[in-house]
C-alpha cells in the first residue's frame, strides 16, 4: 500500500466524517421540536387565533355601527359592500344578520361566506354580544360553535377594553378540525379617537386550549401582551407559552416590526425560527 493511497483514503474518510457531521447537525435543528410539538402544530395555534381575530374584526366593525346608531349618530358602514346585513329589534336589544354569500372579500383580503349572526342585549348603557355562525368560513376554512363579548368603556388605563369567550371548532381546509375553547381580552391602545380602523392597536391578553383530530390537546397563554395592529396583518410583538403534554414552549412574536417571523425555544434552551402563514387566500 503506497502513502499516496492512504493518504487518499484518510481525506476520503475525513470528507464522509464532515458531511456526517453536518447531517447531524441539520437533522437536529429540523426536529427540534419532534418528539411533542411540531413546527406545523405550532403554526396552526397561530392560525386558528389569526381566524378568531379575523372574526373579532367584523365584530368590531358592526359594533361600531350598533353603537353609533343606538346615540342617534350616523356614521359609514366599515363593513364591505358585499355583505348583506339585516337588524331585527328586540325588546332589550338587536339581531344583527350578517350574511357574506359564497364569498366576499373583506378589506384585508380575507374572503368570508355564510352567515355570522350577533345577538346584541344593551346592559349599563353598553351592548354585550353574543355570536353563532351559519355555514361560515374564512378562507376556506369552516367555524362552528359560538363567540360572546363584552366591552368596557375605559378600563385602568383608561382604555376601551372587550372580553371575548370562545367555543368554536375549525376545521381547515385540508379537513382538520381544531377545537378551540378560552378567554381573550383586547385593550384598544390607540385608534380609539378616530373612526379610521387603519390606525387601531391592540393589545391582547388571554389563554385558550385546542384539541386537533386526536384528541391531542395544546394549551395556550399569552405571557406577554400580543401586539396587533390593523395596519400589519401579522402579530407583532408578544410571547405566548404552549403546553403539550408534560413539555412547555415558548413562542415569541418579536420585537414589534411587522413582519412573518416568530421563535420556538423549548426548555432546553434550543431556538427555532419559524415562518408564519400569510392568510391571504391564493
Amino acid at each position: 500500500m503506497t502513502l499516496r493511497f492512504v493518504k487518499r483514503n484518510l481525506c476520503y474518510l475525513g470528507f464522509l466524517g464532515l458531511l456526517l457531521f453536518a447531517s447531524c447537525e441539520s437533522n437536529s435543528n429540523e426536529e427540534l421540536l419532534n418528539d411533542d410539538l411540531t413546527t406545523e402544530e405550532a403554526l396552526k395555534v397561530v392560525l386558528a387565533d389569526d381566524i378568531t381575530s379575523d372574526v373579532d374584526d367584523v365584530i368590531e366593525d358592526d359594533s361600531a355601527e350598533i353603537e353609533l346608531a343606538s346615540r342617534g349618530t350616523s356614521t359609514t358602514s366599515n363593513h364591505p359592500s358585499c355583505i348583506v346585513r339585516t337588524v331585527e329589534a328586540t325588546t332589550n336589544g338587536k339581531i344583527v344578520n350578517l350574511d357574506f354569500g359564497a364569498g366576499c372579500e373583506g378589506k384585508r383580503g380575507r374572503i368570508f361566506a355564510g352567515k355570522i349572526i350577533i345577538e346584541y342585549v344593551l346592559e349599563n348603557q353598553s351592548f354585550s354580544k353574543t355570536v353563532s355562525f351559519e355555514n361560515f368560513s374564512v378562507n376556506g376554512n369552516a367555524i362552528e360553535g359560538g363567540m360572546s363579548a363584552s366591552k368596557v368603556k375605559e378600563n385602568a388605563n383608561g382604555n376601551p377594553e372587550r372580553s371575548h369567550m370562545v367555543d368554536i371548532t375549525i376545521t381547515l381546509e385540508s379537513g382538520e378540525a381544531i377545537v378551540k375553547k378560552g378567554e381573550k381580552v383586547k385593550e384598544k391602545i390607540a385608534g380609539a379617537d378616530t373612526k379610521d380602523r387603519g390606525d387601531d392597536v391592540f393589545l391582547i391578553s388571554g389563554f385558550w386550549e385546542s384539541v386537533n383530530k386526536n384528541g391531542n390537546a395544546k394549551k395556550a397563554q399569552i405571557t406577554t401582551s400580543l401586539r396587533r395592529e390593523y395596519a400589519c396583518k401579522y402579530i407583532v410583538s408578544g410571547v405566548i407559552e404552549l403546553t403539550k403534554g408534560t413539555s412547555k414552549y415558548v413562542l415569541d412574536f418579536g420585537d414589534g416590526s411587522c413582519d412573518n417571523l416568530a421563535t420556538i425555544t423549548d426548555e432546553t434552551g434550543r431556538v427555532k425560527e419559524i415562518t408564519l402563514k400569510d392568510r391571504k387566500r391564493k
